[in-house]
């Protein structure tokens, strides 16, 4: 038997109830379990309940789903007040189950554990809590619930998506350039030569030197392009039979770049960056977290359909590495998420630079630090 950790979350809290039932149904071999009355219907804090073999009471669920990609959770006060709900459930219970869709949270079991004790010493029923990890280790040791969960008609869709960088590849190379210096002692002289190399040095450095504090007519305007930035874009597959409607891509580089952004472009010009009051970016970056939304401007992709985003940059650490690209995909009906890999392995390239010293027997050659590689933008 194989369930896999990634088993997809049931889309909707019906599907999930149903789900509960079939899986405790069979860890209690009770063929009388139910959900409790139907929706809009009080229910006390159970969605579902039935008596264990071999027990004389009632154990009840309570069902919640989450989304686990936001870490939402349970709060106390939630907890606490569905608690006093079941309270009221009759015949009292002897247990009551909280299981969700959302992960684990060891802060929320610790305060399972606590209130579990707490109602024990006030002699009320045992509360437990079962996050989709938990659940994801149930279906896996119950093999009814399994195949019925993977093979039925109520959990199969015919949504199905494929998410993969540019080129449809799931595992992309860049190669970033970057610059590092390599300064070599020269003996210091006053000849005319070497006041001419001091003074392009001077020139060289005019880039770093410029301010908006000149006066219009005396601006230089100058554009680069950063080397060190690669090229990013997500495209998206339907490869199910109906269309996905109202869906955005989140992804996240899990902090393991060290920049994102939407250009590789470096301008002291103020109007370079303005773009037509009408346009819409369909790319959304939150350059701090160091992850970002896709989210398309036409609202339904229809099958066989590839939705391509808008480029974006990321700029790596200067090392041989691999990023791991966390992705998620959210729509009226249906979700999916998975992994996409970024093999990195840049192209660091050593810049002579004259180092003038008075005594070159003294001096070493040194290594200067990584940085970005830059260059004039060719129109």
């Amino acid at each position: 038997m194989e369930a896999s950790k990634t088993l997809r979350r049931p889309s909707n809290w019906q599907d999930f109830e149903s789900l509960c039932k079939k899986l405790w149904g069979e860890i209690w071999n009770c063929p009388e379990i139910k959900k409790n009355g139907r929706s809009g219907q009080m229910q006390y804090g159970v969605d579902v309940y039935g008596i264990p073999f071999d027990e004389a009471n009632y154990y009840g669920i309570q069902c919640k789903g989450k989304d686990e990609y936001t870490n939402n959770q349970f709060t106390e006060d939630e907890i606490t007040k569905e608690i006093e709900k079941a309270k009221v459930f009759e015949p009292p219970l002897k247990k009551l189950y909280f299981t969700t869709t959302a992960v684990k949270d060891a802060n929320i079991e610790k305060f399972f554990r606590k209130k579990n004790i707490e109602n024990k010493a006030n002699g009320l029923f045992e509360i437990h809590i079962f996050s989709w990890e938990d659940i994801v280790d149930l279906i896996d040791e119950n093999r009814q619930t399994h195949d019925w969960y993977i093979k039925n008609r109520n959990f199969k869709t015919n949504k199905s998506v494929t998410i993969t960088f540019q080129s449809d590849v799931t595992a992309l190379i860049i190669c970033p350039k970057f610059k590092r210096n390599i300064y070599y002692p020269k003996q210091k002289d006053n000849s005319d030569e070497v006041a001419k190399h001091n003074s392009k040095a001077q020139n060289r450095s005019l880039w770093d030197s410029l301010t908006y504090f000149h006066s219009p007519s005396n601006i230089i305007y100058e554009t680069k392009v950063i080397l060190s930035y690669s090229k990013i874009h997500f495209q998206i597959h339907n490869k199910g039979t109906s269309p996905i409607e109202e869906y955005k891509l989140l992804f996240d580089f899990s902090k393991e770049i060290n920049y994102i952004s939407k250009t590789n472009i470096k301008s002291n010009n103020p109007l370079s960056g303005i773009v037509p009051i009408r346009y819409v970016s369909d790319v959304h970056l939150n350059e701090k977290a160091l992850m970002g939304e896709i989210i398309p401007q036409e609202k339904i992709l229809v099958s066989e359909d590839t939705f391509i985003s808008e480029e974006f940059f990321i700029k790596p650490f200067p090392r041989d590495y691999e990023i791991n690209v966390k992705w998620k995909l959210i729509s009226k009906d249906f979700k999916d998420e998975g992994e996409l890999k970024i093999i990195v392995k840049p192209q660091i390239i050593d810049i002579p630079c004259d180092v003038f010293v008075d005594n070159i027997s003294n001096v070493p050659i040194k290594e200067g630090d990584i940085e970005d590689m830059v260059i004039d933008k060719k129109d």
